[in-house]
């Protein structure tokens, strides 16, 4: 069978075949051609398999792609690059599934391990796959889950634990933890923050506190949270329309932001992935969000505007601002249930040209004792102590996400969102 097509950017240095993405190291935005990322990248992603080190690996988590378990073909096409830019995929055997489908839910996950294997083997390497993890349902799911893949187990990267609040994070990461012995690399916990002792307000604090202690002792095992915004959302009846963002809804914005003022205060801590986007498509009420002309400039009167119209048409607008909002307020990546979604999360992250020269410049700073300056290059203030934090991260996303250079925005990135 002929391998599909994958098109580089703006036409830039011909195209990829998805078995050449397959042979490549992972990493942000590796679908696109040599070409295309020397012309847009100053600093190119580093790959995504290249350390085990929990924080290059949180740093590296932008978009996650859920699927059911049972999804037809979904594993094959993840493990063929016929979604390039899908760089991680949790298969769930939770929510998503109906309690009648569980057994071949969990069935096709023995299978889909299979397949990680025997394509590990035929290429030689696990530095072109993308991330593999699996959303089970209990600490006790989990418990016999891992008896039953056996030896299988090795092909996976990580377990999704989901409902967590303080005492389900506990009894998840004691397994996860249990689960260490004799791999060659460590098995992932990614903690879901949805439970209600979380969500409601009189037991929210004490239970974060419980938490973040829990999370420290665990932290090595830990890449990144992640919050549960739909659980969370229906605790109160409500989700958000396509024109609102999960800021919008002001209980749940209040989690949020109590879960960053807990739990991602410390230097190391895990980073906080965003909140899912459920929208494809669906009519519009309110104006759209992509202004004209930033893509008249990127890409020049005859293509921008169609490729705007495409973002319109598939939702991406409100997605785009809400992983903006995400990041301005400290998240970091985001749950995606669409394979177009990935590279819209993904390109909200790269790292502007004018953000990594202030972030390499407060962090020398910093190191020196220096005072306050203008940015490099002039655009703003730059006060290297209360900046340290933020320019620590950004550079850690620098490597993940790459620089774009300085004729180029994020915009750049996204000629090729229209999935498949």
């Amino acid at each position: 069978m002929t391998s599909p097509v994958v098109p580089s950017a703006d036409g830039l240095g011909g195209h990829l075949t998805a078995a050449d993405v397959t042979h490549r190291p992972l990493s942000r935005f590796s679908h696109l051609a040599e070409e295309a990322r020397a012309d847009l990248f100053e600093r190119l992603p580093e790959p995504m398999r290249a350390s085990h080190d929990v924080s290059r690996v949180g740093a590296a988590l932008g978009a996650v792609l859920y699927v059911p378990a049972t999804t037809p073909k979904s594993a094959e096409r993840l493990l063929s690059g016929y979604w390039p830019s899908v760089t991680a995929m949790v298969f769930c055997l939770e929510d998503a599934i109906a309690d009648r489908d569980l057994p071949a839910a969990e069935q096709r996950v023995h299978e889909i391990l299979g397949l990680v294997r025997a394509h590990v083997q035929q290429v030689g390497s696990r530095e072109g796959v993308p991330f593999v993890f699996v959303r089970v349902r209990t600490p006790k799911h989990l418990e016999r889950l891992l008896e039953e893949w056996g030896d299988l187990l090795s092909e996976l990267d990580g377990v999704v634990l989901p409902k967590v609040g303080a005492d389900q994070a506990r009894a998840f990461m004691k397994i996860v933890a249990s689960a260490q012995v004799g791999r060659d690399r460590p098995l992932w916990g990614l903690p879901i923050l949805e439970g209600t002792d979380l969500a409601q307000r009189e037991s929210r604090l004490d239970s974060l506190l419980e938490l973040r202690s829990v999370v420290a002792r665990h932290r090595s095992l830990i890449p990144c949270l992640r919050i549960g915004a739909t659980d969370l959302s229906g605790q109160w009846g409500l989700r958000r329309p396509r024109d609102f963002t999960i800021y919008d809804l002001a209980v749940v914005r209040d989690i949020i932001a109590d879960i960053v003022n807990v739990l991602a205060r410390d230097e190391d801590a895990p980073p906080i992935s965003g909140a899912v986007w459920e929208y494809v498509r669906e009519p519009r009420v309110f104006k759209p969000r992509l202004r004209e002309t930033p893509f008249a400039d990127e890409f020049g009167d005859d293509v921008g505007p169609e490729i705007r119209r495409r973002l319109l048409s598939g939702a991406i607008d409100g997605l785009l601002r809400e992983a903006m909002l995400d990041r301005t307020n400290g998240l970091h990546g985001k749950t995606v249930i669409h394979p177009m979604h990935a590279l819209a999360v993904d390109s909200a992250y790269v790292v502007s040209y004018e953000e990594w020269q202030s972030a390499d410049a407060i962090a020398a700073a910093n190191r020196a004792g220096d005072g306050v300056t203008a940015s490099p290059g002039g655009e703003r203030m730059n006060e290297p102590k209360p900046h340290a934090l933020w320019a620590n991260r950004t550079l850690a996303r620098a490597r993940a996400f790459g620089v774009l250079r300085p004729d180029h925005t994020f915009l750049a990135l996204l000629e090729e969102t229209r999935g498949r």
